[in-house]
């Protein structure tokens, strides 16, 4: 245990070492004991002062040595007090200075901070930050260092950074002055919580909706498919009025695709309109929502939406190698031609090594954008046949994986690479088994049905398919999306795997009968009138198609920007990534972009960030639409190019909603142990802060060790001592 060796008011000291002190002190003794017996008689023999002194430096020099073979510590605690603090959150977004019904928000801000009075704290005992997009320290405070400028609102980003300070600056409370109306960020409630002190709150604008038409959202696929009809979803919120007429229209590039006429509803402020949009021409599409007008809005800001997506091209080459005619083979034919412009060439191997439609090659498979294996190899399968499927694989084909009962899986070690898992053991005894999916899977783009917590639901209630007892390694870079449940009992065995990595993708069931889910499950529902129940089988395999092959095109040069819509005066933000033919990063290009809209043209460079990566921002581009394209180039030889779109100043999300969250910033109040106020009554803030028990001096203790053993002034000490007895001892003719 360590002995402590000093204390005073703000610091302790104390000495520590691995093992008993006891045990030092024996050693020691012993060591002075052999000493004083070594110097009891000497020739020739000298003075009891020089015995004395010879005695106490070998004493000396050997209890050090002793002292430092059990590795002494000193530990050194010192304390600090700390005044408690406030953090002062401030929404320096563009909506807490706009106007409503309730008047010039601006002023009410000015007032809160008045009437809260929490300047009149000294100078240490609290600090000031505003939020909006990001977080930013306001060292010397004064209202004009509010600028109202940020297009979003994250309130929960605010509190991170206020809880971040709890342990170093002793922040006891946090007062948030905001409208609440947070688009951007997780729900400021869960942050408070984690926050774990009180929060007050004084809520800016007016908590009754204004009059306001508005486009909340735009939803549709990112990715379509060239003449191949996708559904746009435009949801529409309205408030404060009772009556009257709006029209929607909505447009590609600017020109009108369709325009819909709809009425207020007293009852009903929330409104979806579905267009069609079927694209003509490939690359970047800008869809834009444009709402009609009512003469007394609080503003047309939010009439407009617009969302940008990427049309491909539809016509693919899909090869389809299957170990013998099955009920799946058909099934998923039908699936992937049922996609407009979509050519399956299909390989079905005999019972030899031949195949029914010819021997497949290597141009065929060159040209394909993906491969699909069902039951395939076998063991009569043409290793030349391998060979070529591996060799397309090498070079980044996808594949969709699917078992069956006949499947060799010796053979298939040769195309593991590039699966997502590694065969341990396997034996033919069949058994039916049920997909088992957790909610985390969801997020996978291949399950995805209607984009909600429901879709977990209809993936459980598939019905069996067939499974070997196959035992089987997901390789780490993997992703599990179904596991499997036999007789009830789920098993910790993969049926659904996905792996993504240099830009090989791949897709794996290890399991067969898929057909079942379009017999048993679509089918069945459709014949007992459930016209609305989805096609699982066709969903998953499409899916599982766009997943695989929405990269097969992909670029060696990828440039996009970190959004696709930006407020006026924000800095545009280039990511960029540059890979050579093996999809290896490369790190010396040169990567020149050209911006062109709003009646200019620009040029830059982007920066090496490293690992294949690059960046680089602009600012002062004008309102309006904007194209880029960028190069890159590697010591003057071109590697490719990429081009894309954004939008500036069109669209503000700070004015989808312009009533004032009252309900959430009287719950984190509530929630925390703070208070709710509004800005005319907040003048009794400092006083519910000061008497809050926590609001209080604290000490901050901090521990600093030295090891002892580790100082080579106590090896110094230790030498000078021998070096001395030696001295002495030769003068004396002792030696």
């Amino acid at each position: 245990m360590p002995i402590i060796i000093g204390i005073n008011k703000m610091n302790s000291y104390a000495i520590g070492i691995s093992g008993s002190w006891w045990l030092v002190l024996l050693f020691i003794a012993i060591a002075a004991a052999f000493t004083i017996f070594t110097y009891k008689q000497t020739i020739p023999p000298v003075s009891s002062l020089k015995r004395i002194i010879l005695i106490s430096l070998r004493t000396i020099a050997l209890s050090i040595l002793l002292f430092i073979l059990f590795e002494p510590v000193i530990s050194v605690v010192s304390g600090t007090m700390l005044k408690p603090k406030l953090a002062v959150l401030l929404d320096n977004s563009t909506s807490a200075a706009t106007e409503d019904n309730s008047g010039n928000r601006l002023e009410a801000f000015k007032a809160a901070i008045e009437n809260s009075a929490f300047t009149s704290l000294s100078d240490d005992e609290y600090i000031v930050n505003s939020f909006g997009e990001s977080v930013r320290e306001i060292d010397n405070f004064h209202t004009d260092s509010l600028k109202f400028d940020e297009a979003q609102t994250d309130i929960s980003i605010g509190i991170k950074h206020a809880t971040r300070k709890i342990e170093k600056e002793n922040v006891q409370a946090i007062l948030l002055i905001t409208d609440g109306a947070f688009n951007q960020g997780n729900n400021p409630i869960y942050a408070a919580d984690y926050f774990g002190k009180p929060v007050f709150t004084i809520g800016i604008g007016d908590s009754t909706a204004p009059k306001d038409m508005a486009i909340q959202s735009i939803l549709t696929n990112d990715i379509v498919y060239f003449d191949n009809p996708v559904p746009v979803n435009v949801n529409i919120k309205s408030s404060g009025y009772t009556e009257g007429e709006f029209t929607l229209t909505l447009k590609d590039n600017g020109e009108e695709i369709e325009t819909q006429t709809f009425n207020v509803h007293p009852d009903r402020e929330t409104v979806t309109s579905v267009f069609e949009f079927n694209p003509k021409t490939e690359g970047s599409h800008k869809i834009t929502a444009v709402l009609s007008r009512f003469d007394d809005e609080i503003t047309y800001k939010n009439n407009i939406a617009v969302e940008f997506v990427n049309v491909l091209k539809n016509k693919k080459q899909i090869c389809l190698f299957a170990g013998a005619p099955s009920s799946d083979v058909s099934f998923i034919r039908a699936a992937l031609e049922a996609e407009k412009g979509t050519e399956v060439k299909t390989f079905i191997q005999k019972k030899g090594a031949e195949f029914y439609s010819g021997m497949p090659t290597a141009e065929e498979l060159r040209k394909s954008e993906l491969l699909i294996l069902i039951g395939f190899p076998l063991s009569t399968t043409a290793p030349a046949v391998l060979d070529m499927i591996e060799n397309e694989l090498k070079r980044g084909l996808p594949v969709l994986f699917v078992a069956s009962r006949d499947l060799d899986y010796n053979r298939l070690r040769q195309l593991e690479n590039y699966l997502p898992f590694n065969t341990l053991s396997t034996n033919l005894r069949e058994f039916s088994a049920l997909p088992e999916l957790k909610a985390k899977a969801l997020s996978s783009p291949i399950l995805r049905i209607h984009g909600t917590e429901n879709d977990l639901d209809y993936w459980n209630q598939l019905p069996p398919i067939f499974r070997t007892e196959t035992f089987v390694k997901p390789k780490p870079e993997s992703e599990i999306l179904s596991k499997i449940k036999v007789n009830n009992v789920a098993l910790n065995e993969p049926l659904i795997m996905t792996r993504s990595i240099q830009n090989k993708k791949s897709v794996a069931v290890l399991g067969y009968g898929l057909y079942r889910w379009k017999l048993l499950g679509h089918a069945s529902d459709v014949s007992k009138g459930q016209k609305d129940s989805p096609d699982l089988f066709n969903i998953f395999i499409n899916n599982s198609v766009k997943w695989l092959t929405v990269n097969r095109n992909n670029k060696l040069v990828d440039i996009k920007t970190t959004k696709k819509l930006y407020t006026v005066n924000e800095n545009v933000e280039f990511i960029a990534q540059v890979y050579d033919a093996a999809y290896t990063p490369i790190d010396n290009a040169s990567i020149r972009v050209e911006l062109t809209g709003s009646g200019e043209t620009r040029e830059f460079i982007l920066n090496d960030l490293g690992n294949g990566r690059y960046g680089s921002s602009i600012d002062g581009l004008g309102k309006g639409d904007w194209a880029f394209k960028g190069t890159a180039t590697v010591n003057g030889r071109n590697v490719g190019s990429d081009k894309g779109g954004f939008n500036i100043g069109e669209v503000a999300i700070e004015y989808q909603n312009l009533q004032m969250q009252a309900d959430l910033l009287r719950n984190i109040a509530n929630r925390t142990g703070g208070k709710f106020y509004l800005p005319e009554s907040s003048e009794i803030f400092i006083s519910d802060l000061e008497s809050l028990p926590g609001f209080k001096d604290r000490t901050i203790s901090n521990r600093s060790e030295f090891s002892l053993w580790n100082f080579s002034w106590l090896l110094f000490i230790v030498v000078l001592c021998f070096a001395v007895e030696w001295f002495l001892r030769k003068r004396a003719g002792m030696i």
